[in-house]
């Protein structure tokens, strides 16, 4: 695969976990789950509470993206070096 097709495909990835993953963790938790996680998250009030958890999920989200991409690299390179 040449470069723009990698770069494409991890593109790709990092939005569609960008989108899924914060939307499934807030639909998944209770208000009171919600409440802790939001204060948690605000560090001490500096930041609005429903603010801090999208920016958490997001960071979180990419970062998630970014590692399925690593490990999905790491082992399709050892499954094709078996193979040959």
């Amino acid at each position: 695969m040449k470069k723009n097709g990698k770069k494409a495909v991890s593109i790709l990835v990092v939005i569609i976990c960008f989108l899924t993953i914060p939307e499934l963790v807030i639909r998944a938790l209770t208000p009171e789950q919600f409440a802790r996680l939001s204060d948690f998250t605000s560090l001490g009030g500096l930041f609005s509470n429903i603010l801090s958890v999208l920016i958490f999920l997001g960071l979180t989200s990419v970062l998630l993206g970014v590692l399925t991409i690593f490990l999905t690299t790491k082992i399709y390179r050892r499954f094709s070096r078996s193979r040959s």
